[in-house]
Order: structure tokens, then sequence, then C-alpha cells
């Protein structure tokens, strides 16, 4: 029986931990929400209680309470960076992510996508390994937007519609896709320090620029 493990927030990751307890021959092991979820979106912690009881929650958020190997470890929207110990104990290690890989690496894609006036926006699950979303590209679902029309909130949704899409289509054939490199020369990685530099585009909505919970 293959050992996996979940972490992460809301209804995305909810909806991992479904796909992943359908696998054939796969336990969904352990899950460890993000210690302060949002009360924008489905509790995660909540939903996994009651689906199966018999899975570990670690609700302190934090990664390193996970214990012995794992066959799969899924990140989806989770806030911490995951170390070494954890990706060196996984057999397979992989993260969602909310943007176009290399391009929109780091925090906030969808809105440095839309302050850079994009017409084109994407999610990537890819391998984790030690740098900042810069491991190998297991998939990738690209989809139109429109700067002129669009909110933060807007492309944050639709981003989540294919990111369900994404992973019911990639963790049932995990085990034959061939991870693809990212090409370095297109790598742009953004820093909580730069969100000052979003402007109009650091909210959710342009006319209420508070901060963006992503």
């Amino acid at each position: 029986m293959k050992r996996a493990a979940v972490l992460g927030k809301g209804s995305l990751a909810i909806h991992a931990c479904e796909t992943i307890a359908a696998l054939p021959m796969t336990t969904l092991d352990t899950v460890v929400p993000i210690a302060h979820e949002p009360d924008w979106d489905t509790r995660l912690s909540d939903h996994v209680a009651d689906r199966w009881p018999a899975t570990r929650l670690v609700h302190s958020g934090d990664w390193r309470s996970l214990e012995g190997r794992f066959d799969l470890v899924f990140s989806v929207l989770y806030d911490q960076i995951i170390g070494p110990d954890l990706i060196n104990r996984a057999e397979r290690i992989i993260n969602f992510h909310p943007g176009r890989l290399p391009h929109y690496r780091g925090v906030r894609p969808v809105n440095w996508a839309l302050h850079n006036r994009e017409h084109l926006h994407g999610v990537t699950i890819h391998t984790i390994d030690t740098g900042v979303d810069t491991g190998p590209i297991l998939a990738e679902a690209l989809f139109s937007i429109w700067p002129d029309t669009d909110e933060v909130q807007d492309v944050w949704q639709r981003s989540m519609e294919h990111g369900r899409t994404l992973i019911s289509h990639t963790l049932p054939r995990i085990d034959r896709i061939t991870p693809r490199p990212q090409d370095e020369a297109l790598a742009v990685t953004h820093h909580s320090r730069d969100n000052h530099k979003l402007g109009d585009r650091s909210g959710w909505r342009r006319e209420d620029p508070s901060d963006c919970l992503q």
C-alpha cells in the first residue's frame, strides 16, 4: 500500500485528497493543513476529520511533523518552504503552483501576471526540489486572461478551476509522466519584499487594494 500526504489549504487541497484517496493501492495517511486556515475557503482540517477520520491531521501546519517515508507528498497552496529532510524521505514530492513556470516563480503569480498585462496565465504541477518553484514540470494548463477587465479574484478562481482538472488528470498517471526541466533562461522569481510594486494589483480587486490572501 502506497503512503501519501497532502499539505495545504482550501477546496483545492481537499480535491487533491479526494483524488489521492481514490487511487488504487494508496492510503491518505497524513494531512497537514496550514496553521491559519483562511475563512474565505473550505477548511481542509474540517473536511478531512469528517471524511477520513483515520487520517492523521497535523494541526501545527508544520511539515516537519510528517513521520517516516512517503510514496507521495503533495503540496497544494501550502505556505512553507519544504526542506531537504522531507524531500529526501519522499519517493515523490510535488507541488501545485498557481502560475506559469518558470515565468512566475514565487509569490502572488496571479497578481504579477495581471500587473504585467499578460493575456495568458497558467497553473503548474512540478516536482519539489530545494529551490523555490524550480523543480521539473509534470503538468501545466494554460488559459486566457484579460487584464483590462479581469480582477485578481477572477483569475484566481479560474486558476482553481483549471487546477482541479489538472490534479484530476495528473495524479492517476503520475508514475508514467517524465518530468520536464524548467528553462532557467526564462525564470523570474517574485518575492514578498516586492509586493509593494504591484500597485493596484496588490489586492483581490483594484478598487479595494487590501492584502490579497493567496
